[in-house]
């Protein structure tokens, strides 16, 4: 009986905790990897911002693209996010892409709003990369 009890007060110990468990990170493809900066730096990363806006908490990745192909990446980096299978394009306004993460922890994420996670946007040689709190690039 004694054990009984041990056995079942381990197993609540370890029960509680993971039902407190906030989002764990949500991650999405790197700009950073579209392009092969080995030899050659052609996509320089500038850093990134915590903003927020409306009440949603988010993080702004900056990108310069050196070789003259931001177009060519950024259509690449869009496939690539279209193609995960909980991301889905839901708007697209001339040089910005609008993103819902539709995945198992799309509950603990707030979305811009109320109906995308991933802002992605483009202009001249420069690329920004919004993302909602809890959703980090891919490394």
């Amino acid at each position: 009986m004694k054990k009984c009890f041990v056995t079942l007060f381990f197993a609540i110990l370890v029960v509680i905790p993971a039902t407190f468990v906030e989002a764990a990170y949500i991650y999405v493809p790197n700009f950073y990897n579209m392009a092969s900066n080995k030899f050659e730096l052609r996509i320089h990363f500038d850093g990134t911002e915590q903003k927020s806006l409306n009440g949603v908490k988010y993080t702004s990745w900056h990108y310069t693209v050196h070789d003259g192909k931001t177009y060519d990446y950024v259509n690449k980096y869009i496939r690539k996010i279209n193609s995960k299978h909980d991301f889905h394009l839901v708007e697209q306004d001339g040089n910005s892409w609008y993103f819902a993460y539709t995945g198992g922890q799309a509950k603990y994420v707030k979305a811009f709003g109320g109906n995308f996670h991933v802002h992605v946007g483009m202009s001249g040689d420069r690329v920004v990369v919004n993302m909602v709190a809890g959703m980090h690039p891919e490394y």
